[in-house]
């Protein structure tokens, strides 16, 4: 079962915003086999990090759903080195399409999260209740932290509006359209890079990160 499997969306105008990511590719290639229609914008026409914009287009575009698949992503390095491009633009992105979701009335909001929201030393498998019961993995906590703001702000409209806003939480992912590069990927793409790259050079070894 995909969180697709029950929502009603035949005539739907559905949002994906992020529609260029590795995610939000699947969830637009996944909806185009529904009967609704895919409503997506790039950031020259709509910067999602500017609030009049995005409130214009959704007034424009009037949407009836809306995925939120766009965010600043990267690898260990990359939140390393910029971690107030991961905090601030993903704490932008995210509260304009919430927030525009809301002023122009959508139906209802997925809001995608990630599993670095939960303690570095979470008890494994992860339950949804260990949230905020610790630390975070410090090395991509900015990100964590814009993320965790993302679901608490989709409650907080809940509770305050009853608005039909939820958050879900794709795991270790991997297909088409990632990114693949060994400076700013993910884990999995990273290690099927250097294990494609090390079978073609014939090399009986390679490095996963650091000196391993």
């Amino acid at each position: 079962m995909t969180m697709l499997d029950n929502l009603q969306l035949d005539g739907k105008r559905i949002w994906v915003a992020g529609h260029r990511g590795m995610v939000g590719s699947a969830l637009v290639r996944r909806l185009a086999r529904e009967g609704c229609e895919v409503l997506t914008v790039g950031r020259e026409t709509c910067d999602l990090a500017d609030q009049a914009q995005v409130r214009s287009w959704m007034r424009d575009t009037r949407p009836d759903m809306v995925i939120v698949a766009a965010a600043r992503v990267g690898g260990i390095l990359a939140n390393m080195t910029y971690p107030v491009d991961f905090l601030r633009d993903n704490l932008l992105i995210e509260t304009n399409v919430i927030d525009g979701a809301h002023a122009v009335g959508v139906e209802k909001l997925v809001f995608l999260g990630s599993s670095c929201i939960y303690p570095r030393d979470a008890a494994q498998p992860i339950t949804e209740d260990a949230l905020l019961t610790g630390p975070l993995e410090v090395t991509n906590q900015w990100y964590a932290i814009a993320k965790i703001a993302g679901i608490r702000l989709c409650q907080a409209y809940r509770q305050q509006y009853g608005s039909h806003f939820i958050s879900a939480m794709p795991t270790n992912l991997y297909g088409p359209f990632d990114n693949f590069d060994l400076q700013s990927s993910h884990v999995i793409p990273a290690l099927i890079r250097k294990a494609h790259r090390a079978k073609l050079a014939g090399e009986s070894g390679m490095e996963i990160w650091g000196t391993g």
